[in-house]
């Protein structure tokens, strides 16, 4: 890897000499969001029990290998394999700060725009814009620290989410410090995704699953161009989920079993049992480190995949070159979904199904209803065409939408308005001073802090607006 630190003023490599993009990044993080939409819209071209293993398969371990890919696209933006030091640092604080606001306000803004979904979907964006902004202190970690970090927050996280939400529950002492704090926070008032809500309530709270975020961060200051670099992700990973869920398996069958749950998500304070579990969504230490060695091993075989067959898988990449945008329409479009009457027509669980089509008989005492049809009816015609083969449909369209789409954009719709926002808001915050200067002997920043991994060694140049633009790299 070509050191960024030039200790002579120098012209900008030309494109062609600049090492080239993780193809294998993208191909991983098109297979996140696609376990999402196996989730939301149903497992296409499968059914009956081969559907339901892979939609089991998906659910929570998609979660995190996309969290684990938000990592490591902050050590790629971040100086790759070189840690950031000096006026660096503070660019790269500042850039991800200003995205982590931005990703904050958009998913605020999808999760409004999409609560006909109710509890069937929870954005995942905000949460990543608070996992972000946590992620600021330990940017300046090498390797080592960011692994050692990465093990204290799963081994203590979970345990400490459990203890502060104990405390700060209804009928507590600390009730009223929520509700004040909630009542002026104008996340929790639009969407139920204020401060406390990212950080502890939510359904992907920062206190449970920021280690995967530092784990990512970790693996991005990695050659990870290297073959004995992979084959060590490799094994780790089969060895980190081989431990987790046999050890959760002994741990549960020792304290006799655990409750039976009614809905995922985080561990109810009622039960603390399941913090030795390792179900889905639970931000158990077990979940975390068991789904975090899958996502190891996913990526892994992707940037293997990408080096032997990458001309084939190139849609692949093109669609987790578009993440954000991909994830944000598969929301709206189960939106719509949901409010036509349509979404039980794709092969989701029976028991959704019949609840969705209970029309006036629907029970409104459970939490966060989705929007189902008043009538309980079914659309008929193309609607129910297009609902019944939704799972195929949007998984055709997330392959060929993003090939024509990069024939004539560098990146996705979203992926390039929240990058050049970035862009914006940083360089009239920024002071000339803090710009990074040819022959400074502290390593410049890769471009303008864009969407997604780049991997090419940066440039010392006196603006960064002249850089190639990068291109987003994960979120749910």
């Amino acid at each position: 890897m070509t050191s960024p630190c030039l200790a002579e003023p120098t012209a900008r490599k030309p494109r062609a000499q600049r090492k080239r993009r993780l193809v294998g990044v993208d191909i991983a993080r098109f297979f996140a969001v696609f376990g999402m939409f196996n989730i939301h819209f149903g497992v296409p071209f499968l059914e009956g029990h081969p559907e339901i293993v892979v939609a089991q398969f998906s659910s929570g371990r998609s979660t995190a290998l996309f969290t684990l890919l938000a990592g490591l696209s902050l050590a790629m933006l971040s100086g790759r394999t070189v840690v950031p030091r000096g006026a660096a640092l503070r660019d790269a604080r500042l850039r991800v700060a200003v995205r982590a606001a931005l990703l904050v306000v958009v998913g605020i803004g999808l999760a409004k725009v999409t609560e006909a979904t109710g509890f069937l979907l929870t954005v995942i964006i905000a949460f990543y814009g608070m996992y972000f902004l946590l992620a600021l202190p330990f940017l300046g970690m090498s390797v080592r620290g960011l692994a050692v970090s990465a093990f204290a927050a799963a081994a203590i996280g979970p345990q400490l989410s459990f203890v502060l939400r104990t405390w700060i529950a209804d009928g507590t002492p600390m009730t009223a410090l929520v509700e004040a704090v909630n009542s002026a926070d104008p996340g929790h008032a639009v969407a139920d995704l204020g401060v406390f809500d990212l950080l502890l309530m939510g359904f992907y709270p920062a206190a449970s699953y920021l280690p995967l975020v530092l784990a990512g961060m970790a693996v991005g200051r990695l050659d990870l161009r290297s073959r004995k670099v992979r084959l060590w992700l490799t094994a780790i990973g089969v060895v980190l989920t081989a431990v987790a869920y046999n050890v959760s398996r002994w741990l549960v069958w020792a304290v006799g079993g655990l409750p039976e749950m009614t809905a995922q998500g985080t561990v109810p304070i009622q039960h603390p049992d399941w913090l030795l579990g390792a179900t889905p969504h639970s931000g158990t230490s077990f979940e975390l480190a068991g789904s975090l060695g899958i996502a190891l091993v996913v990526l892994a075989t992707c940037l293997e995949l990408a080096d032997r067959a990458g001309r084939w898988l190139l849609p692949l990449a093109r669609a987790g070159s578009m993440a954000l945008s991909l994830y944000a329409l598969h929301a709206l479009v189960m939106a719509w979904q949901i409010v036509v009457g349509g979404w039980p027509l794709s092969g989701v669980p029976d028991f959704l199904a019949k609840l969705a089509s209970m029309g006036p008989a629907l029970p409104h005492d459970i939490p966060d209803m989705p929007a189902f049809p008043a009538d309980g009816h079914r659309p008929v015609g193309f609607v129910a065409f297009l609902n019944t083969y939704m799972p195929e449909f949007f998984l055709g369209f997330s392959i060929l939408f993003p090939l024509l789409w990069r024939r004539y954009f560098t990146r996705g719709p979203l992926e390039a308005a929240v990058s050049e926002s970035v862009r914006w808001i940083v360089d009239k915050i920024r002071q000339p001073d803090d710009r990074v200067v040819p022959g400074d002997d502290r390593p410049a920043l890769t471009g303008t802090g864009g969407s997604g991994p780049d991997d090419r060694p940066a440039a010392p140049v006196p603006d960064a607006r002249g850089e190639e633009p990068a291109r987003y790299s994960a979120r749910s």
